[in-house]
C-alpha cells in the first residue's frame, strides 16, 4: 500500500533526525589536529558559505542569539579559524570571514565527511548512492528554497541553509517537474 504525502512527509521528519545523529555519532567532529565542538563547525561552515556575514546574520543561520553567536565567534577567532572585521560604512557592524586556517579546516572536515559518508553508505549499490545523492539534492533544494525543478540549475551548497517552504501550493504546482516512477 502506497503511503500519503502526509504519511510521507512524517516518514521523512522522523527520519532526518536518526540519520543525522548516527552519522554524526561515528564521525567525531576533527579536523587534522583541530578539535572543536559541533557548534563551533556549524558557525565555521556557516560563515564558509555566507563570507563577510554579520554577528546577526550568522545567529540567524544557526538559529541562535546574537550573544551566542558572538560568543562561538570569540572562540574560533581566538583558535585563529575566523577573522573578525568592521564593516567599513558602519564601524558598529562586525563581518566575520574565513580566515586560511579556517579554510583549511573546512576543508579537512569535509574531506573526512566524504570519507565516513562513503563508508557508511557502502553497502548500497551504484543505483542506490544514485537515488540517494538525487534525492538529498532535491530535499536540500526545497529546504533553502533554491528549488527549481527536478533537473533545475540552483546550486546546491552542502551547509545549514533554511529557508520558509511553501505549503500552501496546489498538488499540481508540487508535482511540476516530478516524475511519478508508479511505486
Amino acid at each position: 500500500m502506497r503511503r500519503t504525502r502526509d504519511e510521507d512527509i512524517a516518514l521523512i521528519a522522523g527520519v532526518l533526525p536518526q540519520l543525522m545523529g548516527a552519522l554524526m555519532s561515528r564521525h567525531p567532529v576533527r579536523a587534522g589536529d583541530w578539535d572543536i565542538t559541533m557548534a563551533q563547525m556549524r558557525a565555521l561552515m556557516a560563515v564558509g558559505h555566507r563570507p563577510g556575514c554579520t554577528m546577526g546574520e550568522l545567529a540567524s543561520r544557526l538559529g541562535i542569539g546574537v550573544s551566542a553567536a558572538t560568543g562561538l565567534v570569540d572562540r574560533l577567532v581566538e583558535r585563529g579559524a575566523l577573522e573578525r572585521d568592521s564593516d567599513a560604512a558602519d564601524r558598529r557592524v562586525v563581518r566575520v570571514r574565513m580566515s586560511p586556517a579556517g579554510i583549511r579546516v573546512g576543508q579537512e572536515w569535509y574531506a573526512a565527511q566524504v570519507l565516513h559518508t562513503g563508508e557508511a553508505l557502502s553497502a548500497l549499490c551504484d543505483r542506490d548512492i544514485r537515488r540517494v545523492a538525487e534525492a538529498t539534492e532535491i530535499l536540500c533544494r526545497a529546504v533553502t528554497g533554491e528549488w527549481k525543478g527536478r533537473r533545475g540549475s540552483a546550486s546546491v551548497r552542502p551547509g545549514i541553509d533554511h529557508a520558509r517552504g511553501e505549503t500552501d501550493r496546489s498538488q499540481k504546482e508540487r508535482s511540476a517537474g516530478c516524475e511519478d516512477d508508479g511505486s
